[in-house]
């Protein structure tokens, strides 16, 4: 391999505006976007004909392509001219295929005839994109031409070592190939993963400019988003961030956001910094780009307004660099909860494409995500939806040239045609033009929204009707399931689950929430695992696998599931906070502990999980995360009194016993401390609290007078705490727990007033504690005396005797104190 890529090469991996030479009439067609000159060329021509028109009906068009070009490969080994012309082929029909089904214009059926192929063999491409006993979306145009693509590709990738970008093409084909089907295909995805992660493609990317390189990391970031690989794609754009020499963050402003706002406040935007020595490519930028529909409100401005003529200002951006900001965009939308205060912090990624636009398909995606955002809220709703409207329309406008359309097409985030009509079509919905919404989708054949359409038409009978109308033209598994969801039969589910010989994942999932959505949790589990086995990708069948194994209390199983949905998506604080429930539950503390901490990585607002954590860390002996669980709570809520934890707490910083870790608690003496400062800061009527924090504190080694006069004083708030609860005296372990107390306080104060130099104050303390003995007694000798015998019950004469023993000991240490003052 050479230490640089030729320009050839960079223009076979992304359509850069570099002129190929006159000599290259291949590569000059696919730069040009004449992707047909190239798969009617004689070339195509003289390599398919013969092997098509000759191969049976019963060999798949694929193999029979396939084999097409190994014998093309084979017979031109040592000619690189004609590998790069079959490598054009490929990139040529791939092409094509994303300008029919994503950029348009699309092409009528004479444009797309190709002459070598015989036409019964177009009729038979959509079946061959079935994967996984999944099919794709039937209003897939011109499949043939992915077939074509795949069969090129794949081959070239496998035999020519010598060009590298052939393994990125394959790629990129690969993920359009998931992008039509309905289903995730474990087999693509595994394709793909090993594609990303492979020795050559790292390679490539050392050797590729710094631009293309950028485009390499945005795509590979984009294909790990689409599978909910979040972690893979931060790794990915940071990659692509330090090739197109950006940084990037959000800042607070002051601003103005609507006509009639008198105060400047704070509004986010996005700072971005580019690297001016960071070698760049002179872009020409695409006329007749999308338009950005102004918004029309009598309230909210177009644009925030700053103060400062700097804020929001963006710097001159090459469309890549424009491209890593977008990408930015969806990885921080996928990466956090859905609400209104992240919509508020995706905006400025957005206004930072749309400010000053260059490419098509940038343009088209950040009108689109912007389309979404507003669409949420009724002051933008209405330009939400002319402005998607017109997005649908741009699919079928002539100009841009189809070249200009492709430029960043895969690295946009652009889904494809029929998924920016649905989304115009769910727009109407929101709206209540349910009827338009739906002739949408019964055009597109999204048959799942069309049985929501019909129910909120409370016309749900109509739904089965149309299904079974496309059930007689040709039984497909996902008809017949949607079927079963149409007429609530499960009896449908089996048909399909049968129909696709056992593998379709489909079937056993609409199966198994046919069951979960009537929490028949125990029914719908075999169906869920079975739909699992047959492809694991389904992130959100995870999810309500562990919920439905949480319900019937199968801890093993919900341990497993929500174990598989956090390595999937690892950004759900539910899912972590139930696994570590999960955990509890089958004795796995530490693993419970760590899977909160995890939990508080996604959401560390939630009070509820830091109460988890709390329990959990108590019971695991972390408790310097006790302190500061409790203390994150307190942040919370205000006020929060846990006396099981707070006693176990207590007693391992006074009794210094070790910790997790095998060090001793009672170096969190201090933080223990200030904990129980706070809380009795906050709540003053708990005795229990009064009493751990008299106890903890008298278990400080170095015992001075302060230190003696704090423990009599919160033994003093305790008493005074435990005695005005009502009718304590009634109830015998009440009693117990307050003539404990005052034996408690008896000892202290007496100890306290030992070591005190002041005899009138210790005579003050003391009497204030003899006060309370003989209150504590006189009630408990009142209520608890047996009439018959006239003494005190069992089972408190013991606490009884000892306390008056106690009370006597305080007298006469008064009369002691007073005789030698």
């Amino acid at each position: 391999m050479n230490d640089s890529f030729s320009t050839e090469e960079e223009i076979l991996l992304h359509f850069f505006n570099t002129d190929a030479g006159d000599d290259e009439p291949f590569l000059k067609n696919v730069q040009n976007g004449k992707f047909l000159v190239v798969l009617n060329s004689s070339f195509c021509e003289e390599t398919f004909q013969e092997a098509c028109q000759g191969s049976s009906s019963d060999e798949l068009l694929e193999t029979v392509l396939s084999h097409c070009v190994k014998s093309f490969l084979d017979q031109y080994a040592a000619d690189s001219h004609r590998q790069q012309q079959m490598l054009c082929v490929g990139i040529a029909s791939l092409s094509s295929f994303m300008q029919v089904n994503w950029t348009g214009p699309s092409l009528s059926t004479d444009e797309m005839v190709l002459g070598w192929l015989p036409e019964a063999r177009h009729f038979e491409a959509v079946s061959c994109l079935e994967m996984d006993g999944e099919g794709c979306y039937t209003t897939v145009r011109h499949a043939v031409l992915l077939i074509l693509a795949r069969a090129v590709l794949r081959t070239c990738c496998d035999w020519l070592s010598q060009w590298p970008t052939c393994q990125w093409w394959w790629a990129r084909a690969l993920f359009v190939h998931q992008q039509v089907l309905d289903e995730y295909s474990p087999t693509l995805h595994a394709a793909l993963m090993n594609l990303l992660s492979s020795e050559s493609l790292a390679s490539l990317c050392t050797n590729l400019s710094s631009q293309t390189r950028t485009i390499i990391h945005l795509e590979a970031a984009r294909i790990h988003l689409y599978y909910g690989q979040v972690l893979n794609s931060k790794e990915q754009f940071a990659a692509a961030l330090e090739s197109a020499g950006m940084k990037m963050e959000l800042v607070g402003a002051l601003g103005r956001r609507t006509r009639f706002q008198q105060q400047d406040l704070a509004q986010l935007t996005l700072k971005v910094d580019v690297d001016e020595t960071v070698e760049q490519i002179n872009w020409h930028q695409t006329c007749n780009l999308p338009r950005d529909l102004r918004l029309n409100d009598e309230v909210r401005l177009d644009h925030i307004k700053f103060v400062s003529e700097e804020d929001g200002t963006v710097p001159a951006m090459t469309p890549v660099q424009q491209a890593v900001v977008l990408g930015m965009f969806v990885q921080t939308q996928k990466s956090q909860p859905v609400d209104e205060l992240a919509d508020e912090e995706l905006l400025p990624y957005l206004q930072c494409v749309l400010i000053r636009p260059q490419w098509w398909s940038l343009q088209m995606a950040a009108l689109l995500f912007r389309s979404r955002l507003e669409s949420k809220h009724s002051r933008t709703v209405e330009r939400a939806l002319t402005q998607m409207q017109d997005l649908v329309d741009n699919i079928s406008y002539e100009e841009p040239e189809v070249r200009e359309r492709l430029w960043g097409l895969f690295s946009s985030h652009l889904p494809p045609y029929w998924q920016l009509e649905a989304d115009l079509a769910r727009l109407l919905v929101s709206l209540g033009s349910v009827n338009s919404a739906l002739d949408v989708f019964l055009r597109l054949h999204m048959w799942d929204e069309v049985i929501s359409c019909y129910t909120l038409l409370q016309l749900r009978h109509k739904a089965a009707e149309v299904i079974r109308q496309e059930l007689a033209k040709k039984e497909t598994v996902k008809l017949w399931c949607l079927l079963g969801d149409a007429t609530d039969d499960p009896a449908h589910y089996k048909t399909a689950w049968e129909l696709s010989g056992q593998r379709s994942g489909r079937a056993q999932r609409h199966w198994g929430l046919f069951y979960f959505r009537r929490k028949q949790y125990a029914e719908s589990i075999p169906h869920l695992q079975q739909s699992l086995a047959c492809n694991s990708l389904q992130v959100a069948l995870w999810l309500r696998l562990g919920y439905a194994a949480l319900e019937i209390e199968d801890w093993d199983l919900c341990a497993s599931a929500y174990r598989r949905y956090c390595n999937l998506d690892p950004e759900n604080f539910e899912a972590w906070n139930n696994l570590a429930k999960a955990y509890v539950k089958t004795g796995h503390k530490a693993r419970a502990w760590k899977a909160l901490q995890e939990a508080l990585k996604c959401n560390y607002e939630n009070w509820r999980v830091w109460d988890n954590l709390l329990v959990v860390s108590t019971d695991c002996g972390e408790f310097e995360e006790v302190i500061r669980a409790y203390h994150r709570i307190l942040d919370l809520k205000g006020k929060h009194v846990d006396t099981e934890v707070l006693s176990i707490l207590a007693k391992a910083v006074g009794n210094n016993l070790a910790d997790n870790q095998g060090v001793p608690a009672g170096r969190l003496l201090s933080k223990a401390l200030g904990l129980f400062g706070r809380l009795t800061g906050q709540v003053t009527d708990n005795a229990t609290l009064w009493r751990l924090y008299a106890e903890l504190t008298a278990s400080n080694p170095v015992q001075t007078t302060e230190t003696l006069q704090k423990t009599a004083q919160y033994l003093q708030r305790a008493h005074r705490a435990a005695v005005q609860s009502l009718h304590w005296e009634k109830q015998v372990d009440s009693c117990r727990d307050v003539m404990r107390l005052c034996s408690s306080l008896a000892d202290a104060y007496l100890q306290c007033c030992r070591n005190c130099p002041d005899k009138e104050q210790a005579v003050r303390m003391l009497n204030s504690a003899r006060l309370s003995l003989k209150g504590v007694t006189s009630k408990v000798t009142q209520t608890h005396t047996d009439l018959a015998t006239g003494e005190v019950i069992p089972a408190l004469k013991d606490l009884l005797v000892d306390l008056l023993r106690k009370l006597e000991d305080i007298i006469s240490e008064i009369q002691r104190l007073q005789e030698t003052s």
